[in-house]
Order: structure tokens, then C-alpha cells, then sequence
């Protein structure tokens, strides 16, 4: 009879987790750690971290499963109770013995939390069995198998396969003698470079269960995958871990599709996946935890617009910035974004957001079936999680100005629709909503079925808990 888990050996090097125990139908996992919530130092231009800095940990595993499962979880701690998210998969935990028992009927991406507490967490990576695997020798795939691997970056070709199998772990750093590039503006010194270098190339895949692990680039340095004037690009099941700057850049590309990437990461400025001045992206079943916006569209080059881009069924842990949205940079048109069937289990700052900081218009956007796990866990207590205070933030829409925008002038958001938001907790988050002028305003704005679980929706600004200015026009808040 067929394995109904499929799990892979972690290789030499590799330390286990010491917060957890994990065993699906019998068969024992391999539990990863990850640095998260790295403790920042607070410099006078970018804030960064020491390369010794301290942070809190986070564990994962990952497996496939061809049939259900029952997983039983040890924590190292003692513990009376443990919540899973997010609350949309429905799943009840069983308390036995010290242990923590739950049931899968299917492929998931989950987290668990002993007492409810935010730190230590358990991510669970369950994914569907891979197809067409490819095999070592072919011409035109990179194999890499179990084991550890290094590089200084992988440049790839047109027609290329990467595989990175389940146990391998790619370990990146700067090349030899990289001392960077000080900034006088921000007062760091920056490493350029990539993991995965996708420059003008067409029909490539990156695919696999292995780990990509950059913890031995200084921040702020590598983005791990970083796709330039691409076309026709699949990125699958791999596992990204520790980046030192942006996760995941598509830029100024068309046709991409990133599935079922899994992403952990705990320094600064580790936005998770951002879609630049691209068009046709889909980007779904994926897990983004990571210290900066976590799936975002952002059009840094002026004249090239974002546009037909959708993102669906994705979980988030955002420590830092917003969850989901058009963020900051916008200097090109953004056009017919949608994020559908995702679910935030964790923000520390704002869930939803159009933040614009350039000069162009952003339109047609759709957040709908989102939700929104229980944000009272949210601490102001020391570290890195404390150097804002700010609640976090059901939406913020707004055009402003800040250091990250290079336009003289403002830009307009225009017909958004926020359709069925559901949040987990006692109160609704606050929103707010801002232009800067009656040029360079906020319009069109529908906001339909937005409530607390299990009650009805709220129908006006102050059962949202909206803040707004005088430049937001043709706002609908609703029930249907």
C-alpha cells in the first residue's frame, strides 16, 4: 500500500527544532526552524539588524500527503489548550497526553499555537503529492538533490528547469570579497544580488520541496527570486527561508504563475512576494510570513503598468507593513488587481491596503472572501514588534507622501470594491481613508459585508471605525 505521507530526511547541518515533536500517521517529520522577528536596530537611515542580532523562532514542516492524516504534535512546553489557524479550515484540535492531535482531510497550510501564544509557532506545509518530477540528467533541468548545496546566485536560461528536491537545502551568500555598496541616503551598506536570477528569460520553472536558506547574507542584501522582463515563468513548492531583503520580486514581467511557495522570514525590508510593473500574475496557494508587506503590487518604474494581476487563496503572517495590497511605490498605472479566498492569521500593522506614494492612478481593485484571524494577540512589548505602537489596522487607503516615493506629484485611487470580510475577535480593527487633495483623492470606494464572525455586517463608517478626510468620495459601506 502507498505511503499516505510522503516526508524527506533533512540533511547533515540541518538543526531540528527543539520546540516541537511531529508525527503524521506514525511517521515522524523532520520540524525546521526559522529566525523571525529579528531585533532591529534602529539607524539613523534604513533600520537593520546586527549580524549576531536576537529574534524569536518559528518551526515548519513539510510534507505531502496522498490521503488524510492525523498529525500529532509534542510541544518541548507545557500547555493546556492550542489554537489552530486560520479559523476558516474549521479544525479542532484533540489535547492528549502532552500532545496535540489534529486531523487533515486534505493538503493544508496551517498553524498551530500552543496556549493561543503567538510566539514559537508551528507552520504546517501540507502539500499535494508532485507531479512529473523531474529527473536528474535531463539537459534542461538544474538537479538539485538532498543534501546541502551553495551558491552566490544561479543565473538562469530560457527553457530551464530548476528542481530543488525535498531534503536539499540551497545555501546562498555573497560572492567572495562582496564587501556591498554603502548608502550615504540610508546609512547601510547593501549587497546586491539574487539566488535565483531570472533576467529576460522565457518558459522557466523553479520547482521542488527543498529549502532556500539566506541567512548568511547581510542585511539588507539578496532577494531570493528576482524575475526581470520575463515571460512564462512557473515557481512551485519550494521553501524560502531567512531572506535579507525582498522574498520574491516579479518585475516588469508578463505570464508568471507562482504556486504553493512557502515563505518564512524575519528581517527587515523581507517583503514576501511583490509584483512590479507586471502583468498576468497568479499567485495562489502559497504562505507568506515575513517582516515587510507580504503580497503586494508596486510599480517602481514610471510607464509600465501593473495589470490582470490575482492572488487567491494565499495565507499570510505579516509581522511588519500590510498583508495585502498596492504599497507605496506607484509611479505606473495599477490595474484590475484581485486577492480572493486569502487569510491573514497574522498582522501586526495594516491588512488591507492601497498606499500610494507616487503619482499614479490605481483602479479596479478587489478584495474579496478575506479573513482575518483574531489581531488581540498583536504585543507592544519590547523587541521587535515595539519599535511602532500602532494598532494594527482593518484597510488604510491612501495617498500620501513618504521616503519611499520619488513623483513630485500625488496619485488618485480610484473603484475598489471590498467584498465579504470576515474578522475573528471581539472588535472590528479600525480603518482609515485619506487623499491629499480634491485632484489626487480617494472615489469609488463599495465596502460590502464587513463583520466579526457570526455577526452581521456593519453598515456605515462608524460601525467600521472609519477615519476619513474630506478628499474620499463616492464611499458605500453595505450589507447584502
Amino acid at each position: 500500500m502507498a505511503p499516505s505521507v510522503i516526508t524527506w530526511p533533512a540533511p547533515a547541518g540541518e538543526i531540528p527544532s527543539p520546540d516541537y515533536a511531529v508525527e503524521a500517521n506514525g511517521v515522524p517529520l523532520f520540524v525546521h526552524q526559522a529566525r523571525v522577528r529579528a531585533e532591529i536596530l534602529q539607524n539613523d537611515g534604513l533600520w537593520t539588524h546586527r549580524a549576531d542580532c536576537t529574534g524569536e523562532r518559528a518551526s515548519f514542516v513539510i510534507f505531502d500527503m496522498t490521503g488524510p492524516a492525523t498529525l500529532r504534535i509534542r510541544p518541548a512546553r507545557p500547555f493546556t489548550r492550542a489554537t489552530v489557524l486560520p479559523e476558516r479550515a474549521g479544525l479542532s484540535p484533540r489535547i492528549a497526553d502532552g500532545c496535540i492531535e489534529l486531523d487533515l482531510d486534505r493538503p493544508r497550510k496551517l498553524t498551530v499555537l500552543p496556549d493561543g501564544d503567538d510566539r514559537a509557532a508551528l507552520h504546517l506545509f501540507a502539500g499535494e503529492p508532485e507531479k512529473d518530477a523531474p529527473q536528474p540528467g535531463d539537459p534542461n533541468v538544474v538537479y538539485l538533490g538532498p543534501g546541502v548545496h551553495e551558491t552566490h546566485g544561479l543565473q538562469m536560461k530560457s527553457g530551464q528547469t530548476l528542481y530543488l528536491a525535498g531534503g536539499a537545502v540551497l545555501k546562498a551568500s555573497p560572492p567572495p570579497g562582496d564587501r556591498g555598496t554603502y548608502s550615504d541616503k540610508w546609512k547601510v551598506t547593501f549587497f546586491n544580488g539574487a539566488v535565483f536570477s531570472l533576467k529576460g528569460v522565457e518558459d522557466v520553472c523553479i520547482r521542488g520541496r527543498g529549502i532556500v536558506d539566506a541567512s548568511l547574507v547581510p542585511h539588507p542584501g539578496f532577494n531570493m527570486l528576482r524575475i526581470d522582463g520575463a515571460k512564462r515563468v512557473r515557481i512551485e513548492g519550494v521553501t524560502l527561508r531567512d531572506s535579507a531583503n525582498w522574498n520574491f520580486v516579479i518585475g516588469q514581467s508578463q505570464d508568471v504563475e507562482v504556486e504553493d511557495v512557502r515563505i518564512v522570514s524575519g528581517r527587515l525590508n523581507s517583503d514576501g512576494i511583490n509584483s512590479v510593473n507586471s502583468r498576468r500574475v497568479r499567485i495562489r496557494n502559497c504562505f507568506v510570513r515575513n517582516h515587510d508587506d507580504s503580497i503586494v503590487v508596486k510599480t517602481t518604474a514610471p510607464g509600465a503598468a501593473a495589470e490582470d494581476i490575482l492572488v487567491e487563496d494565499c495565507t499570510v503572517w505579516s509581522d511588519w507593513g500590510y498583508s495585502l495590497g498596492v504599497t507605496y511605490e506607484t509611479r505606473a498605472p495599477v490595474r484590475r488587481v484581485a486577492f480572493r479566498g486569502c487569510n491573514l492569521i497574522y498582522t501586526r500593522h495594516w491588512c488591507l491596503g492601497l498606499h500610494l506614494s507616487d503619482s499614479a492612478t490605481v483602479e479596479d481593485i478587489t478584495f474579496a472572501d478575506i479573513h482575518v484571524s483574531d489581531l488581540a494577540a498583536a504585543r507592544g512589548d519590547a523587541g521587535a514588534r515595539a519599535a511602532l505602537t500602532a494598532d494594527p489596522k482593518l484597510m488604510r487607503f491612501v495617498v500620501t507622501q513618504d521616503c519611499w516615493g520619488h513623483d513630485a506629484e500625488r496619485g488618485r485611487i480610484r473603484n475598489v470594491s471590498v467584498d465579504g470580510v470576515t474578522v475573528h475577535g471581539d472588535a472590528l480593527p479600525g480603518s482609515e481613508m485619506e487623499g491629499v487633495d480634491a485632484a489626487h483623492d480617494v472615489r469609488g470606494v463599495t465596502v460590502r459585508n464587513v463583520r466579526l464572525a457570526g455577526r452581521p455586517a456593519v453598515t456605515d463608517a462608524a460601525g467600521l471605525g472609519l477615519r476619513q478626510n474630506a478628499f474620499v468620495h463616492d464611499l458605500r459601506i453595505e450589507a447584502r
